[in-house]
């Protein structure tokens, strides 16, 4: 098989000119970037005028009409560039029309080697890519040569693809409303993952189960990604009963939240490392914040436990930790 890179234009084939600003026509594959930020276009007029130009020329390749091109590398600058009201700017011309997968690759190389999108828009990118090259999915090897990605982020946007699309592009767009970060996202494929794995969770409710997590997710009952990393960890660490019991009580409340149901396993599964106590190198505001944070999760959980029927070795315990407590408290004032 002739690999992607082979289809690439020597660079001595590469024409440099300057061309109409109205001739560039956007790439038709889209911008893998999709997030670019108003201050760095401003920032870019401002490096524009200083220099009396742009510097760095746009990659254009043949367009559809004798005069036009499309767009390969330099979104940011064309839209400077327009901004600016500039007629002409400088361009790299690749000799030939760029198949679909070769102009997605080329992007990949051009981006990698300077600045990197978005991890969520990179991932996104590289299974567009897939949609074109899907025998690639298995020849990690050759995605790693193609995109620049390393392991890890090549399986993680193999991960996000269970996600429709706009959520995707909701982390995409993190900072904007309604954004999500995109840590949030690779966890929670991992637990809907482990979930369908263990047979607690079906392939044909994922729609309902994903719903359901970014609901809590949205309203802060589900902190941060190490609760999500953390709920992993549980569902792997305890029987398949337990297991199905928690995750249907997890997407069956909508007011049920993880940090109540991690600190019920802190005893039991090790390795919650949404429950860590910062070292006793942090400040003192940040050890009173954590111990906050720990106090009103207990809170929480002992009014969940309110009415439940406790055995008489559960008591003790509970006896045992006030005393506890109580102690602390006093070694405090």
């Amino acid at each position: 098989m002739t690999s992607t890179t082979s289809s690439l234009a020597p660079a001595s084939e590469i024409q440099f000119d300057t061309v109409r600003t109205d001739s560039i026509l956007p790439n038709p594959r889209g911008n893998p970037r999709k997030n670019i930020k108003q201050q760095d276009i401003d920032r870019l007029v401002e490096s524009i005028i200083a220099c009396r130009g742009i510097l760095v020329p746009l990659v254009v390749f043949k367009g559809p009409r004798k005069g036009t091109y499309y767009l390969l590398d330099g979104e940011r600058r064309l839209i400077a560039a327009k901004k600016l009201r500039l007629e002409k700017v400088p361009v790299n011309i690749l000799p030939k029309v760029l198949e679909d997968d070769v102009n997605l690759a080329t992007m990949f190389t051009i981006h990698m080697a300077r600045v990197p999108w978005n991890a969520m828009a990179r991932a996104m990118a590289l299974n567009e890519y897939l949609e074109l090259r899907p025998e690639l999915e298995k020849d990690k090897l050759q995605l790693r040569k193609t995109t620049g990605m390393k392991l890890n982020e090549i399986n993680n946007a193999l991960l996000i693809r269970m996600f429709p699309k706009e959520i995707q592009l909701r982390a995409v767009f993190s900072e904007k409303p309604g954004g999500l970060e995109p840590s949030y996202l690779i966890e929670l494929a991992r637990v809907v993952e482990k979930a369908e794995d263990l047979r607690i969770s079906a392939r044909d409710s994922r729609t309902h189960v994903i719903n359901a997590f970014l609901s809590k997710i949205e309203r802060k009952l589900i902190g941060d990604p190490y609760q999500l990393k953390d709920l992993r960890n549980v569902l792997g660490n305890v029987s398949r009963k337990e297991a199905q019991e928690v995750f249907m009580k997890i997407i069956e409340d909508p007011e049920y939240g993880l940090k109540p149901l991690l600190l019920m396993y802190a005893g039991k599964v090790k390795g919650l490392r949404s429950l860590h106590i910062p070292a006793a190198k942090s400040s003192v505001s940040e050890l009173w914040m954590s111990t906050k944070t720990q106090w009103n999760s207990l809170l929480i959980s002992l009014l969940a436990l309110k009415d439940a029927k406790l055995s008489p070795e559960d008591l003790k315990e509970i006896r045992k930790l006030f005393r506890q407590t109580r102690s602390a408290i006093k070694a405090l004032i």
